[in-house]
């Protein structure tokens, strides 16, 4: 934190924003979601050093990585009685719903083995897939969600994920929508209060709240 506010301090006289920002994210977040976000900061405030840090979500997740003072700004998983740590602040970004995932073509894509990986189906998603009969358990548990969608791709099951993980998903995948009742996965941004008021966090939230609607969204076909 002490060298975000020590940029703050330089960079005062100046108006610029600039100095190292350490930026925490879930992997389908630092792939989609960050690249087009960092493009347009790194133009409009040159001065400002991103640094990326994959993290998984799981335990303490990208929020854990600002709690403990590793990073100034985390992209989060947030709600879902999951509240944030003492001590920071935090927005949700989007809402990204839950797809069904399976091979394209399939006839019968709902009878086929589940493909799932340790970070998906937390506390958001953990109801609507209690009353789901139709979803067995996993049958393979991968390292991440790519490899989940290569595995899905490659005809060995179907998987349930939401929208970020299915961006650029392959021809050989199809994505069908739930239906109304479809869980959504909340995704959003935080901090702490004294960097919250840093001009280089401030920068970063802005081009994220600007580049991304509140709702993301996969390509789906009709059930």
């Amino acid at each position: 934190m002490l060298h975000a506010l020590a940029a703050d301090a330089r960079g005062a006289g100046t108006g610029e924003a600039t100095g190292a920002l350490r930026v925490a994210a879930f992997r389908s977040a630092a792939l989609h979601l960050l690249p087009p976000v960092l493009e347009r900061l790194a133009l409009r405030h040159p001065g400002i050093e991103v640094s990326v840090t994959v993290v998984r979500e799981l335990g303490p997740g990208t929020a854990g990585e600002v709690a403990e003072g590793r990073a100034d700004l985390g992209i989060a998983t947030l709600g879902g009685g999951s509240p944030l740590p003492a001590g920071l602040v935090g927005d949700v970004l989007l809402e990204e719903p839950y797809s069904l995932v399976h091979p394209a073509g399939h006839p019968a894509p709902r009878t086929l083995p589940l493909v799932d990986w340790m970070e998906n189906c937390g506390s958001y998603t953990r109801d609507w897939w209690a009353a789901q009969d139709w979803i067995p358990a996993a049958t393979v548990r991968a390292e991440d969600d790519g490899a989940v969608l290569s595995m899905v791709g490659s005809g060995l099951g179907m998987a349930i994920m939401p929208a970020l993980s299915l961006t650029g998903a392959p021809p050989s995948v199809a994505v069908t929508d739930l239906g109304p009742e479809r869980p959504h996965r909340s995704v959003g941004y935080v901090t702490t209060p004294e960097l919250a008021t840093t001009s280089a966090v401030r920068a970063l939230v802005r081009e994220l709240r600007s580049l991304h609607p509140r709702t993301a969204k996969a390509q789906v076909t009709a059930v």
